[in-house]
């Protein structure tokens, strides 16, 4: 799934490209803004939402894309393999599902303007797109119900520049028995970690990903909170360039050469080193 840095990547691409728009059509399919899916008059406001709108910024609240139109505000969440892109101007990446041009069948949602359209393309059909008429991103309840994103940059919503402290992290931390890396990857608690970088921050912090939260200590959690924020900038940074960020994520050995193991926590594969991490 696109993480923090992959989101940003593409909030980058975005602003370049649709910043200013009036958007002169649109269309959809599939199980697009689900908020008004029993709304009769549905169509119709889409309709009064999207046509003549200028969109007026892109921007990031941690996985979420934010499209603020005069109209009120468009979010969507990219979930395991979803991009934004032209027709004309396929959007690319280092992202290991951005790598090849998309699969023009799989786009769901689009936006036309300037003789260009701007396609929500994702192929297995999980990604949504969410529409909030009237309302800025700072009345948004699925983006309010966030915790601060990890990293601020110039890409981040105006209305959520809350920055996410040691403090944040420890209080979290020390109110939970779930494991270490449970917390983490709760979006509630703070946003843009997923899978693949909890991991690498448990292993930068040396800090065993089924330990209790709350058995980590006040200088583990800090620890633990800049190797989260150093690993996210040194990806932005290297324009998601893997090479010499990822030390264990699907690796079988750590680059000191223990073995990585992989366990189940929270369902989800799990990469980290026994003799490194306590």
């Amino acid at each position: 799934m696109p993480e923090f840095p992959e989101v940003h990547r593409q909030v980058v691409w975005l602003r370049e490209r649709v910043t200013g728009w009036v958007i002169e059509d649109h269309g959809h399919f599939g199980g697009h803004f689900p908020e008004m899916k029993t709304d009769p008059a549905r169509k119709a406001k889409l309709d009064e939402f999207f046509r003549g709108a200028t969109l007026s910024s892109v921007t990031q609240r941690g996985k979420h894309i934010v499209m603020a139109l005069s109209t009120g505000t468009v979010t969507s969440h990219l979930m395991h393999a979803g991009r934004w892109t032209m027709s004309d101007e396929p959007y690319v990446s280092n992202y290991r599902h951005h790598q090849s041009p998309p699969d023009k069948k799989a786009s769901s949602f689009w936006l036309v303007a300037r003789g260009r359209r701007l396609e929500f393309n994702e192929p297995e059909r999980r990604g949504k797109v969410h529409a909030f008429p009237g309302i800025t991103s700072a009345l948004c309840e699925e983006l309010k119900a966030l915790g601060p994103d990890v990293l601020i940059t110039e890409e981040t919503d105006p209305a959520y520049r809350q920055v996410w402290t040691v403090d944040s992290l420890r209080r979290s931390l020390s109110g939970s028995r779930k494991a270490v890396k449970e917390i983490l990857l709760d979006q509630g608690h703070q946003a843009g970690i997923g899978n693949m970088y909890a991991c690498e921050a448990l292993y930068r912090a040396k800090i065993a990903p089924n330990r209790a939260a709350n058995a980590v200590t006040p200088t583990e959690a800090a620890v633990l909170h800049g190797a989260v924020v150093d690993l996210m900038a040194a990806v932005i940074a290297s324009d998601l360039d893997y090479t010499d960020v990822m030390k264990v994520y699907r690796k079988e050995a750590d680059p000191a050469g223990r073995a990585v193991q992989v366990i189940k926590i929270g369902g989800r594969d799990t990469y980290w080193v026994p003799e490194e991490q306590r």
